[in-house]
């Protein structure tokens, strides 16, 4: 197939299901009726009781490009790649398919239990048009390849998890298919068996195949493919490079973390009752407490030029930390803290009143309005966390503290690509060189011109 042919085009594609199974079982016996008896399908318009699950998405794949879905759990992505796989009749809108589609959407999926894996190998095959000879002659790379030996003739219902992402994507990669279409099934393999697949896609790739990946992995997305789409609800919001596609996809993840978090905190509060009565005598363990002596109300933050409070700030901004503290007994040598926490670490940076050079030596009791100016973050992309804590320089009792106090996102520039690392909260500025050496005949070594 030719590099400049398209090999997939979906054009406005739809499909929706009912909320439960009673309706859609109502609502397709329906449609069946209506065209037996010759009547206009109703299927391209959403009845009560149903929901977009894809909503008028096109693209186009060419031979030899790499399209990357990503979007969170629940946008659509799976139904899209089912549709293209034939699984699902769309709604509304057409597919068009070039060639012999080999396809990976679920691990196990199109396998019969009670045959050996050599067996599902043939019955595979078949179903991606390969001859009986073809596939004997592809039966022991398949083999090799997915690494699973003389299990190959275990009845598969006693394979693992990765021993059927093992066979499934073996049959489905050295078959040559045209068109490869692959969920999130490669994750259940161990990381050079990974790496085996995806040097195998990208051969693939070159050799001229079109390909879909969907992946909740930015860096999968971002080796393979050439472009994506971003899904939420259904629907296409980014069709763009995979870096604007990676882009949109972390900040929906920040946004829906910080969103769940603080339902998550509210009900957690609830529970321990912590508001009620003013009480902040807890335990630790708890959300919020301390011995009661100071007490912090609220706490909020603003974008360093405005009053409004936010939880979304763009890369590299300001922040001002706002806090309503009471102090109800005398204070002396008082220590106003801030700690922040990232996804995957907690107290990642501190700010503290003592170290920023606000020595608090007496406090009396009154309502005060802390303000913190926080220059020049350099926090990654991502969701984080801010925690209060207030105590005095010679006792280590908190008088308050307070966990998952406000929440905010650091969002993706549009003018460099961070390279998406869950793990990486911190962001290093920095200038690279290469530079090339040379080393003479008597071993010494010296440096030659810079390499740009």
């Amino acid at each position: 197939m030719s590099d400049n042919e398209w090999a997939i085009r979906a054009e406005g594609i739809s499909k929706k299901f009912g909320l439960t199974l009673r309706q859609s079982m109502k609502f397709g016996l329906r449609d069946v009726a209506r065209k037996l008896a010759g009547r206009l399908s109703t299927s391209s318009v959403l009845r009560e009781g149903e929901f977009w699950a894809v909503n008028d998405v096109s693209f186009e794949v060419r031979g030899g490009e790499a399209l990357g879905i990503m979007g969170v759990n629940g946008c659509g992505k799976t139904t899209l790649l089912r549709m293209l796989n034939g699984v699902y009749a769309p709604d509304a809108g057409r597919i068009q398919m070039k060639g012999r589609v080999g396809a990976m959407i679920a691990a196990g999926a199109g396998f019969a239990p009670m045959l050996s894996g050599r067996e599902n190998v043939y019955v595979n095959g078949t179903l991606l048009g390969l001859t009986t000879k073809e596939i004997d002659g592809l039966m022991d790379e398949i083999i090799a390849f997915s690494e699973l030996g003389h299990f190959i003739d275990l009845p598969v219902k006693n394979y693992s998890s990765g021993m059927y992402v093992r066979l499934g994507f073996a049959i489905a990669a050295l078959s040559s298919p045209d068109v490869l279409l692959m969920d999130e099934v490669l994750a259940v393999g161990d990381l050079n068996f990974q790496k085996k697949c995806f040097e195998h896609i990208l051969k693939l790739k070159r050799q001229g195949t079109a390909i879909i990946l969907v992946s909740h992995s930015p860096g999968a997305i971002w080796s393979v493919c050439d472009r994506g789409l971003f899904m939420d609800r259904g629907r296409a919001l980014v069709d763009g490079s995979a870096e604007d596609v990676i882009r949109a996809y972390d900040d929906q993840n920040s946004r829906n973390s910080v969103t769940s978090n603080a339902q998550f905190d509210k009900a957690v509060a609830e529970h321990e009752g912590s508001s009620k009565d003013g009480d902040t005598k807890a335990e630790y363990g708890h959300s919020k407490g301390g011995t009661g002596d100071v007490v912090c109300n609220s706490v909020s933050i603003h974008s360093e030029n405005s009053a409004v409070q936010t939880g979304e700030f763009k890369f590299g901004e300001s922040f001002l930390i706002s806090a309503d503290i009471e102090v109800l007994q005398p204070q002396e040598n008082l220590l106003l803290r801030f700690t922040i926490d990232a996804v995957h670490y907690r107290f990642i940076a501190t700010i503290d009143s003592y170290e920023q050079g606000l020595h608090l030596k007496t406090v009396p009791p009154g309502r005060y309005q802390l303000k913190v100016q926080v220059q020049n973050p350099n926090f990654r992309p991502g969701a984080y966390t801010l925690n209060v804590g207030i105590t005095r320089k010679e006792v280590g009792v908190h008088l308050f503290y307070w966990f998952s106090a406000a929440r905010f996102i650091v969002t993706h520039p549009n003018d460099i690509f961070l390279y998406a690392d869950n793990n990486a909260v911190m962001y290093l500025d920095s200038t690279f060189s290469l530079t090339p050496i040379e080393i003479d005949d008597s071993g010494m070594i010296f440096s030659v011109s810079r390499v740009d």
